[in-house]
Order: C-alpha cells, then structure tokens, then sequence
C-alpha cells in the first residue's frame, strides 16, 4: 500500500486523508500540541453540508452552527477536532508536537525526518506522496518550523496570495463600528470572530482571544467550504 504524508492538521489535509484512508497508509504531522489549538482558521461555513461525508450527525449537532448573512458560523477548533477524531479512527496516524527535521526527493517519492516533543521520539518515514499545507497553520513567534524540500512533486492546496492577519473573539455587544473591510462572523454563544488587517479596532471590554494569523487574500477561499475543496482537489490528484 502507498503512502501519503500530510503537514498540517488542517481542514483540506484532515479532509484528503479522509478521503484517501481506504487505499493509502497515511500519517499526518501537526507541530502544535493537539489539532485545533491555537485556532487559526475562521469558523466560516457556507454550505454545513459538505461536513456530513466526514463527521456523525451528533457531531455537527454539537458544532452549534449560527445563520447569519453569508452561510453558517461555528467554532473551527471543534471542528477540527471532532474531524481529528474520525480520522484517528479510521486509522489516520497522527503525530503532534512533531517537526520534520529534514526532507528530500526519492526515486519512489519522499523520505522525511522528524523529532517529536520527547528525546527519542524522532525517526525517518518514507512516502510516496507529501502534501504541504503549512500556509494555514498557526506557528508561534520564534517557535521551530519544518524543514520541507524545495520540490515541485510536494502537492500544495491552492488559496493564492496570503496575508497576515489579526483575528479575535470579542462579545458581540462589543461589535459595533468596525473598520470598513474587517471579516465578521458572529456565533451563537453571544461572540463575534473579528479578523483585520491592522489592530485598528478593539472591543471596549477587551478581547476573549487573539491569534495573529496568514489569511488568504480572497475572501471567497477563508472558508472552511473552500478548504474542504482543495483537500478533495489533492486527493482527486493522488488517487
């Protein structure tokens, strides 16, 4: 059986593996502690339905999606992880607090390198096929990054240009005059997810949470709708 490596525990790479589980042996690598923390993706949904071929009934039940103009909102770290979940139990190796120290090109595909959160915890893999989606994962100032080869055969979903972005909760009482092209996404439990530019607004009781993040220029592809189609892009190009 071929094997496919995943970097990043994101929606497109959590959704191809998903995808691929059945014919491949898949191992997907996340340098952060558990899938979905911090958050770094917007809890932006279009269309929910396009969760329903990974998670149970109960699972999106418990996502408590909010209506509001533009699809649905929810928390996108429990989306995340509840897809983690499906993933692991079907068999999806997944390896946290783990970096890929080296990589490079085989005649069969890639070999990568790697040294997780312990010592001894490090090895070498072998695959046929590497998918690089670190552009949406969230690393912190100064923390370690992969070490990934420069290669035309690494499969990359496609968002286009990116650009840091500076994102929070804040109580939706709070969520008045905001700046003209902020990215607002009120949710159900009486917060708003606010994502600018710059740090020109702030909420008159402070923030819940903050993350400073690389969002995709275009709009249309922050999406978790969007992601979901790149991962079944990649999977369409391995299987």
């Amino acid at each position: 059986m071929k094997t496919v490596i995943f970097i990043g525990g994101t929606f497109a790479n959590l959704t191809a593996a998903l995808e691929l589980v059945d014919s491949f042996e898949i191992k997907l690598f996340e340098l952060n502690a558990e899938i979905g923390l911090p958050s770094k993706s917007p809890g932006h949904i279009r269309n929910p339905s396009s969760l329903s071929k990974y998670l149970l009934s109960e699972q999106i039940d418990f996502l408590n999606l909010y209506p509001f103009e533009d699809g649905f909102t929810l928390r996108s770290e429990w989306c995340l992880k509840h897809l983690a979940v499906q993933a692991a139990k079907q068999g999806i190796e997944i390896l946290t607090r783990t970096r890929i120290t080296k990589s490079f090109e085989t005649n069969d595909g890639f070999t990568v390198e790697y040294q997780g959160g312990a010592r001894d915890d490090s090895g070498q893999l072998d695959c046929h096929y590497l998918v690089n989606d670190v552009q949406w994962t969230y690393q912190a100032p100064g923390a370690k990054k992969h070490s990934i080869c420069d290669s035309k055969k690494i499969l990359l979903p496609q968002f286009g240009e990116f650009v840091e972005m500076f994102g929070g909760t804040a109580l939706t009482k709070d969520c008045t005059n905001l700046p003209e092209h902020a990215y607002v996404l009120p949710r159900a439990e009486g917060l708003t997810e606010v994502w600018q530019i710059s740090e020109a607004w702030y909420p008159e009781h402070g923030w819940i949470e903050t993350i400073q993040n690389t969002l995709p220029v275009n709009t249309e592809l922050r999406s978790i709708d969007a992601q979901i189609l790149q991962g079944l892009e990649i999977s369409g190009q391995i299987n």
